[in-house]
């Protein structure tokens, strides 16, 4: 089934459009490239401010549960929550919201983020310098869908193996301050008894 049967896809607001020439606009926080890791989440310190010249319609601004996906290598998806939601989205990504009851957003980040899908995104890219993908790629994207229960066992896995490699992340981390704060501990007391 094709991905824009079952969800709405649009490309983000072409800045330039709705930004206001002077400083009296108003502010939104904006999505850049940089903002996403390549975890599929967002730096939110990396926003841009954009300041638009009027009010931008909802559809230009992240809302939970919408899938926003880089048109430009390495096209990681990214899942909007709470905290990411009122972000503005520029033209270089992608909005995918899910009609809930036939495909939840969940299941697609997975989905999108998977290497078989990004080999295909690769696949289908136009460009030689910068190779980008089309907005109608990811509507005619061809996509299996499960049960909902399904899809939510799917969902609940990827959302319990991410937390985990974040949790070993941070425990590396803190394992190397630990060990580093050591042995610079040590050295100095070595040095204080010569």
């Amino acid at each position: 089934m094709r991905l824009g049967s079952v969800a709405a896809v649009r490309s983000g607001l072409v800045l330039s459009r709705k930004q206001t020439k002077g400083k009296d606009g108003i502010r939104y926080p904006a999505l850049n490239l940089r903002c996403i890791n390549s975890d599929g989440t967002i730096d939110f310190n990396q926003t841009d401010v954009y300041e638009a010249s009027e009010l931008l319609p909802s559809e230009y601004l992240t809302h939970t549960g919408d899938i926003v996906v880089r048109l430009t290598a390495p096209y990681t998806a990214v899942l909007i929550d709470e905290i990411t939601s009122g972000i503005v989205i520029s033209s270089s990504f992608v909005i995918i919201r899910t009609d809930r009851q036939s495909l939840k957003p969940e299941y697609l980040f997975w989905l999108l983020n998977t290497a078989s899908t990004k080999r295909e995104i690769y696949d289908n890219a136009t460009g030689s310098m910068i190779s980008a993908i089309k907005p109608k790629y990811f509507s005619d994207f061809e996509v299996s869908l499960l049960s909902l229960a399904e899809q939510e066992k799917i969902a609940t896995i990827n959302a319990l193996a991410r937390k985990e490699t974040q949790l070993l992340y941070q425990l590396a981390e803190a394992k190397k301050n630990y060990y580093d704060n050591l042995i610079d501990e040590i050295h100095n007391e070595m040095k204080r008894g010569f």
